[in-house]
Order: C-alpha cells, then structure tokens, then sequence
C-alpha cells in the first residue's frame, strides 16, 4: 500500500480507515448508497423519501437503479448490492458473527 504522506500519491486519493469498509474500486459513496436504500425502501413500504436525483443517476448509470412506469426503483443487482452490505455489515471485524 502506498503512503498516504508520500509526494507521488495522487491528491485526490481518499484511504479507507478501517479495511473491512473498503468494498473495493466499485464501492458507492455514502449518499448514493442511501438512495438505494430508500429506493429498496420504496418496494417493500410504498413510501419514497425524498432521494437526491444526482445520486439515484448515478445509480442509474453503474446498473444499480433504473426509472419505469412506477417511477426509480433498484435493479437486480442493486438489491443483491444492498444484501452483500447488509451481510457484510453483520459481521464481525474479523470476518465472524
């Protein structure tokens, strides 16, 4: 891993503190990941929060939102996105439950 202080380091480089929050390159920021949570939301209660367009776009764009007759809602992979956090969340720090 390279070093958060050294020049080469690109600035704009953002380090995971803890690595069992680190999901990868393709990771959502946390906003984006709220609006799929209240898009999934919306499926099981009928009740849409108010979501911030630019992020359910966002979604949009990497497959995990798309907008239909009924309005935004969560693809296939946004909900198993959605399950892999929520299991990954129920773990431990060491991986165990």
């Amino acid at each position: 891993m390279s070093d958060p202080e050294s020049p080469s380091t690109p600035p704009d480089l953002r380090l995971v503190a803890k690595s069992e929050c680190d999901r990868g390159e393709h990771s959502l920021a946390s906003d984006a990941l709220r609006a799929l949570r209240q898009l999934e939301r919306r499926i099981r209660t009928g009740h849409l929060d108010p979501v911030n367009i630019r992020e359910v776009q966002q979604l949009a764009t990497l497959g995990l939102a798309q907008h239909g007759r009924g309005g935004w809602r969560p693809t296939a992979a946004g909900l198993v996105y959605l399950e892999r956090c929520e299991s990954d969340n129920a773990l431990g720090p060491n991986g165990l439950a």
